[in-house]
């Protein structure tokens, strides 16, 4: 009689190897004898007897038989037996609505979005999809192009500092060409339609913050973070400009003038009446010490609106002036 251990254990022991040895057996297309025995850690002549066995087996049909040629398991014996390669020619268990080669790229460029984020990017069962989708279409994948995320220095380095709980002081270009140092406790990374963002909590202003990676000029470790709660708040919302204590500004311009304006980002953009080419948009500011810097890119192609705006602009331009003033006569 065979040995109970050499001949798999248990019939539910043995049952429940041949239903994981058949789906990586038809997911691996072909695979020798050994390569399959190492997979499992068992012996190549388990695996050689299990493909025996299932090589008479099949799926039954509505009338609970199992027909040679439609329902049954087929193998590639000249493979098996003189090169120990198990392939099938047929696996009634592939018989199963397949992906078009479409619908497999859409996924894939979908998973490769999904693969650009710093959670997800050394995820190795999110390649194992990926080349099963690949591999699983009813026909050749479609072409598709998926624009390459950022991976410049300052990103990985962003990445590898939140990884690592470390601080970081970055030589930061705001949207108004401010520039200055932040000391910031990196929380979270956002990409929002192409462009990375970073969550921080900054120190600088004792306040969490966004800052736009492609906007850090330079960044450097600065010992270790303190531990923040990550933002529950809608990705997309931590960059609309909206927040406790802004200033709304309604401005005037020429419709092909907005993208002067675009990094305020402008809502409620409309017409204006009587005024060929004219719009009226609304943005929010942080503090009202921004207005002056908006009415600059409106010099020439708009104005502002708002009149306690309107009156701030006034006064920021006095101010300049009799700061050129100064310079000149020093």
């Amino acid at each position: 009689m065979a040995d109970r251990r050499d001949a798999g254990g248990t019939s539910t022991d043995r049952l429940a190897f041949l239903l994981a040895l058949v789906p990586y057996l038809i997911d691996q297309v072909s695979v020798s004898v050994d390569e399959a025995a190492d997979h499992f850690g068992t012996t190549p002549e388990r695996i050689r007897r299990a493909v025996e066995l299932i090589a008479v087996s099949g799926v039954p049909d509505a009338s609970g038989s199992v027909l040679p040629g439609s329902g049954m398991f087929d193998i590639d014996w000249d493979q098996f037996e003189e090169q120990s390669i198990i392939r099938f020619r047929q696996a009634p268990l592939t018989e199963q609505p397949r992906l078009s080669g479409r619908e497999a790229a859409a996924l894939i460029a979908g998973l490769q979005t999904i693969m650009a984020l710093p959670d997800y990017a050394e995820r190795d069962d999110l390649w194992a999809l990926r080349e099963k989708l690949a591999r699983g279409s009813a026909s050749g994948v479609a072409p598709v192009a998926v624009a390459p995320g950022d991976s410049s220095e300052t990103l990985q380095e962003v990445r590898r500092a939140q990884s690592a709980g470390r601080r970081l002081a970055l030589d930061y270009v705001s949207g108004d060409g401010d520039r200055e140092e932040r000391l910031v406790d990196p929380i979270r990374l956002d990409s929002i339609d192409g462009v990375w963002y970073l969550r921080a909590w900054c120190l600088t202003r004792g306040a969490e913050r966004t800052f736009r990676v492609d906007r850090i000029a330079s960044v450097r470790s600065a010992g270790t973070a303190d531990e923040h709660p990550a933002s529950t708040a809608d990705p997309a919302s931590l960059f609309s400009g909206a927040a406790v204590g802004t200033v709304r500004v309604e401005f005037e311009l020429h419709e092909a003038a907005l993208p002067l304006v675009a990094d305020y980002l402008p809502d409620d953009v409309r017409p204006v009446d009587g005024g060929p080419g004219l719009v009226r948009a609304t943005v929010e500011l942080s503090n009202v010490a921004k207005v002056g810097r908006l009415a600059a890119r409106l010099v020439g192609a708009g104005h502002i609106v708002t009149p306690e705006a309107a009156t701030e602009a006034r006064h920021w331009a006095e101010r300049a002036i009799a700061a050129q003033n100064r310079r000149l006569d020093s």
